[in-house]
């Protein structure tokens, strides 16, 4: 990305960076606020959080001067700070959709809100960055398409593991082999019934918001990230909750292959993630060619005929500013769920629930996600985990491991995510 750093250089040096917002300031904003203090060219003029303070203090730790930034004070007092080249601090991103922004960051993590900040982005006629792949994984499909329709890129971020697979797929396919299957290493041990107290502690020592971890620890993370994974390649769980072994990159030619070939597999076109190689991702891809086969030896790629392709490596929103300057000045996505609706990430309860009961998503002590073919969720009417949101109650008894499905929930306070998802499944973007 050297012309990147190039072209950022020289809009610094005529003082024209791009202004961008960025909404949510935990650890994954704050430490792209921190990246972008090395980057000039990006410019992160308003800073949203729904507690201004925690912005004022991720900025104090990203090294800007406390002359630099401003606490809003209605838009016109914002936007003469704006154009005096302070920074904005708000708790109300419809604030900063009304000054002249290039694009939005979404880094909240949260699938109710993002949905609602994508919306009125793209309505905004801006380029957003999902820095959460929770929402896309749910209603990514019908934001794009809107996107499409305002002429504005939606995309999710480098860094991510979607994006960092999508980058290790762009070498694949645009080098003319054929892919078989993608995966993602897990960096945490698998507890599927992890709860919040359980985690605390480590939670505290790592810097992180306990449901944070409990959604890593229960396997969600993953399940939501490769059902992004999923849907920008058309690719499917070769099994509901995917296999997760224990694989070195040596061991995944031999397993990545179908049964009928001596491996593991029902079938290609599969996303998976492994233990033993993380943190990264991977792509397994084979060709025809003997010729293309022998040079794959002579580089020690491995006997075939499938071949792993691994990054080692995924830097979470330290690589958003590579996905900000694709989607604004190059107009183009990092990932994107550009097939449609492949797969979802579905809740299962982690403990009996009573009629009545309210219940959390995410990273809660009542349901971890698993992922299914999106046509599985759709003929067993299963519940994407994402659409557990405030307000969720129990409609009737559920019991401990059971896959929820609509039926089990009434959402007392029906939110924007819940009719985008009604109006994707209605669509042709879902398969």
């Amino acid at each position: 990305m050297l012309q990147m750093k190039k072209d950022l250089d020289q809009r610094f040096r005529e003082g024209n960076p791009l202004r961008i917002g960025v909404v949510g300031t935990g650890k994954m904003g704050g430490a792209l606020l921190s990246q972008l203090r090395a980057l000039p060219g990006i410019r992160p003029a308003v800073v949203v959080n729904r507690t201004p303070q925690r912005a004022l203090d991720a900025l104090m730790r990203a090294g800007y001067e406390s002359d630099s930034y401003k606490m809003a004070e209605g838009r016109k007092k914002a936007l003469a700070a704006y154009e005096q080249g302070k920074i904005i601090v708000t708790d109300d991103y419809h604030l900063a959709l009304s000054l002249p922004l290039e694009g939005i960051v979404d880094a909240t993590g949260n699938p109710s809100l993002g949905a609602e900040l994508a919306v009125a982005t793209i309505d905004a006629h801006m380029d957003i960055v999902m820095l959460n792949v929770e929402t896309d994984a749910v209603v990514g499909s019908i934001l794009l398409e809107k996107a499409k329709k305002q002429g504005v890129i939606y995309t999710g971020s480098a860094g991510d593991e979607p994006g960092a697979i999508m980058e290790l797929c762009a070498t694949v396919l645009g080098n003319g082999f054929r892919l078989l299957a993608v995966g993602k290493g897990k960096n945490n041990p698998l507890n599927r019934y992890a709860t919040k107290a359980q985690l605390a502690e480590e939670a505290e020592m790592k810097g992180l918001r306990p449901e944070m971890l409990v959604g890593f620890v229960d396997g969600t993370n993953t399940m939501i990230e490769m059902t992004a994974a999923g849907n920008a390649l058309g690719f499917v769980p070769d099994v509901p909750g995917l296999y997760g072994r224990r694989l070195s990159v040596a061991d995944m030619p031999a397993f990545y292959r179908t049964k009928d070939d001596g491996g593991e597999l029902n079938r290609y076109g599969i996303v998976d993630y492994s233990f033993g190689i993380a943190p990264g991702v991977y792509a397994i891809a084979t060709t025809d060619s003997p010729d293309v086969k022998e040079i794959m030896r002579y580089v020690s790629m491995g006997k075939g005929p499938n071949y792993v392709f691994h990054r080692p490596f995924h830097l979470t929103s330290l690589e958003t500013p590579t996905s900000i300057y694709k989607a604004i000045v190059c107009k183009e996505p990092t990932v994107a769920p550009e097939a449609g609706q492949f797969c979802d990430t579905v809740a299962i309860a982690k403990r009996a629930i009573k009629k009545g009961e309210a219940i959390s998503g995410i990273g809660s002590d009542d349901v971890y996600g698993t992922i299914v073919t999106h046509a599985s969720q759709q003929e067993d009417k299963l519940l994407p985990i994402a659409l557990i949101t405030p307000g969720t109650i129990a409609a009737t008894d559920i019991r401990k491991g059971e896959a929820m499905t609509g039926f089990h929930v009434e959402h007392t306070e029906p939110m924007l995510i819940h009719k985008l998802r009604e109006e994707q499944d209605q669509s042709i973007f879902t398969r």
